[in-house]
């Protein structure tokens, strides 16, 4: 309660940070505007020591930075420093591994990086997850710790596992019903919030 990750919108990189502050409680698509002070925690980058705070709006659309697992990696970068504290996303990843401290090795085929679940919501339910497993997109916020670099989902719709690319309305087939599904959420700009949206996705 009380800590949270910040995203600059527009930016493609160097745009997120975590702030560790319990007296302000702000809400998912809020943009802030804030003063603080800039640490380091065990090089991982935070604001703490709020000392002024403000909302200027609410209800903003809150939209993840697609990216490859091996432009963040897990050993410390430069690359994946550049994407430490953002929403990120990426698409079409196999469990590699799994540590015995719960860290999930993940790689869409560009390299490896790591899941963890250390910030998910208590009130949700952290989803089963097994080598091999092939899950369609994993949505976190990245953080650093114990020199690696991780992806932390927030709750269980950050995961998706979709129907067949390109089966937008889940019937099992392709044909124009698909492409009419595609073309009514994209015009009423709701895809990632319909059933089998992601599937629509068809270059990733």
């Amino acid at each position: 309660a009380g800590n949270f990750f910040l995203s600059q919108p527009g930016l493609s990189s160097w745009a997120g940070i975590y702030v560790r502050d319990f007296d302000i409680l702000p809400n998912v698509g809020d943009k802030i505007d804030l003063t603080a002070t800039v640490n380091e925690y065990y090089s991982f980058t935070q604001l703490i020591d709020v000392s002024t705070y403000s909302v200027l709006s609410s209800n903003n659309p809150v939209v993840p930075l697609s990216i490859d697992t091996g432009e963040l990696g897990i050993d410390c970068s430069q690359g994946g420093e550049s994407y430490e504290g953002m929403l990120v996303k990426v698409y079409d990843v196999t469990v590699e591994g799994i540590d015995e401290f719960g860290n999930i090795e993940i790689d869409d085929g560009s390299g490896s990086t790591l899941m963890d679940a250390y910030y998910f919501d208590t009130d949700g339910s952290w989803p089963s997850i097994s080598v091999g497993d092939n899950i369609s997109s994993i949505i976190g916020n990245v953080g650093y710790s114990y020199s690696e670099f991780k992806i932390y989902p927030r709750n269980e719709g950050d995961f998706s596992s979709c129907v067949a690319m390109g089966d937008i309305n889940g019937d099992g087939g392709w044909n124009v019903l698909d492409i009419v599904g595609l073309a009514n959420c994209i015009l009423a700009n709701n895809c990632e919030q319909s059933e089998n949206g992601c599937a629509g996705d068809i270059n990733g």
